[in-house]
């Protein structure tokens, strides 16, 4: 889904660290350094991989794809356009990808990924099931 959405997907080696390797065509792994990742990690308390993804969108003005609320919350202090994977979900229903983001959100939770019963409630109001 993710290489119908976007042309390009730029995971920060630190992502594949934490999570293990990815294999998906339009994603590009990209190897850093920038002093905000320490700052992230040591002032803020973030994790490498959410540093590195709110880092590199930020010295380079692109959308980040974070589901972490903490590192949601300092990505939007910092300006960044950010969405998730519940956001994802919503455009590739919109565009047809996929037939309802209520029922791959409700997957998504039932193999254990958190996603809140307002969020859930939200998305059964505007997806088809």
């Amino acid at each position: 889904i993710l290489c119908k959405i976007y042309d390009e997907v730029i995971l920060p080696k630190g992502v594949i660290e934490e999570f293990g390797s990815i294999n998906i065509d339009c994603c590009k792994i990209k190897n850093f350094e920038s002093p905000l990742i320490n700052v992230l990690m040591r002032d803020l308390n973030l994790g490498r991989g959410e540093s590195e993804v709110i880092t590199f969108a930020y010295e380079n003005k692109l959308r980040a794809l974070i589901d972490d609320l903490k590192a949601r919350k300092i990505a939007q202090q910092l300006g960044l356009v950010i969405s998730g994977s519940i956001g994802v979900l919503l455009k590739a229903e919109k565009a047809g990808f996929i037939k309802s983001a209520y029922d791959k959100a409700v997957e998504l939770k039932d193999k254990g990924f958190h996603v809140s019963k307002d969020i859930i409630d939200a998305i059964s109001k505007s997806s088809p099931s």
